[in-house]
């Protein structure tokens, strides 16, 4: 059977990554001798409904799945697609996780459309289950019905990058991560099949779990694959030796994830923040954030000042919702607006830090209100705000 697996947008990120669920599904779909294709209308943000759909029609699949992170979102491309046969709208547009309810949604979806029991009800209920199963008793995703070398997923040396999902949480709310073995075996894939010597590891914190995270390092280390890997960590949970272990597995990059409430206002939280980012730079690795922002807190302004002052390399700021709940029209206005004004207030920080940093508190700021006025010149404008293509405060909003 001829299947199409159609992957929308996202709505909340605004750099694509693989759908790693769909790469999933038709990895199990391909197991069982159907002819698969994946179609991503991330990669053509500005035509999304145009080649790509008009490649599906070309295929002629007998089923087109539709993914989406909202099945609201899927209306228009489904009607585009009616002639292509049957045409399913399912929410399983996250990209980078594969979260509990996934399968569940989905299948409860599936059911509205195709009331009765069928051979294609039955086949595509295999494959939404098949997603509720371990990582490790899955396939590796099918990352080639995907044009990789697409995706804006690159290190400043600008070499390709794709992702990774070391693990999931589970129904009962624990977090699981795959056996070393088997992620190692997926990397060696990677690295052998697709050329890519670049991961960045999604799904969990790496420091969720330090036995793991010490199997892990001892693994690839033993691989001797030369692939280097990026990941996010709560800097709690770090220490110096663990940090230089990372890097000697070829660690060249961590997301530190916090809640801005909980680092930003305690004096100790901030300055072991500091020193493990010091760390980690010390080391040749890219540090960046991902930080947490809570909408009723009356001091964000102050909040994202501070930020600015940890040296990061890349900023992403969100507001965090409940995964299940859907996000109403209107909230996700507030919410952009807020992280909007929170984007522009860091650029400002980074403007002023720079300064700081160069000239100590009391001069650099001067200095910096004075530029700002224009009476040092063009030449000193440039550093007021700096280009977010070199210290990017990369804004998102929606699911933490």
């Amino acid at each position: 059977m001829k299947i199409a697996l159609v992957a929308l947008p996202p709505l909340d990120e605004s750099r694509a990554t693989p759908p790693l669920p769909l790469c999933y599904l038709a990895a199990f779909l391909e197991q069982q001798r159907h002819i698969i294709r994946v179609y991503d209308l991330a990669l053509h943000r500005s035509d999304l409904h145009t080649s790509h759909i008009d490649a599906v029609r070309a295929f002629r699949p007998q089923i087109t799945i539709v993914a989406a992170d909202s099945v609201a979102d899927a209306i228009g491309p489904t009607e585009r697609l009616r002639t292509t046969g049957l045409v399913l709208p399912l929410t399983l547009g996250v990209r980078n996780h594969l979260p509990p309810w996934l399968a569940s949604r989905a299948l409860a979806e599936l059911n509205r459309l195709l009331p009765h029991a069928s051979d294609i009800k039955n086949l595509v209920a295999c494959g939404l289950l098949a997603l509720d199963e371990s990582l490790d008793n899955l396939p590796f995703p099918a990352r080639h019905l995907l044009p990789l070398e697409q995706y804006p997923l690159v290190t400043p040396e600008d070499e390709l990058c794709t992702t990774v999902l070391i693990g999931r949480v589970s129904r009962d709310g624990a977090r699981v991560f795959r056996q070393p073995a088997l992620l190692g075996a997926e990397l060696r894939s990677i690295v052998q099949e697709h050329g890519v010597r670049h991961v960045l590891l999604e799904g969990l914190a790496l420091t969720d779990d330090r036995d793991w995270l010490y199997a892990f390092l001892s693994q690839i280390s033993s691989m001797h694959l030369g692939i280097k890997w990026e990941g996010r960590v709560s800097h709690s949970h770090l220490t110096g030796s663990l940090i230089e272990a990372m890097q000697r597995s070829g660690c060249e990059a961590l997301t530190f994830e916090f809640a801005a409430l909980s680092v930003l206002d305690a004096k100790h939280e901030r300055d072991a923040l500091i020193a493990t980012v010091r760390q980690a730079r010390d080391l040749g690795m890219r540090v960046h954030g991902r930080i947490a922002l809570d909408p009723h807190y009356p001091s964000i302004p102050a909040v994202v000042d501070m930020s600015a002052t940890f040296g990061l390399d890349e900023v992403r700021f969100f507001v965090p919702k409940d995964a299940e709940a859907p996000i109403e029209s209107d909230e996700a206005a507030e919410i952009a607006d807020l992280i909007a004004r929170a984007r522009e207030h860091y650029q400002i920080s980074l403007g002023r830090q720079y300064f700081i940093d160069r000239f100590g508190v009391r001069l650099g700021t001067m200095i910096w209100y004075v530029g700002r006025t224009g009476l040092l010149g063009r030449r000193w404008q440039r550093h007021m705000q700096p280009d977010e293509s070199a210290s990017a405060g990369v804004l998102e909003h929606g699911r933490g």
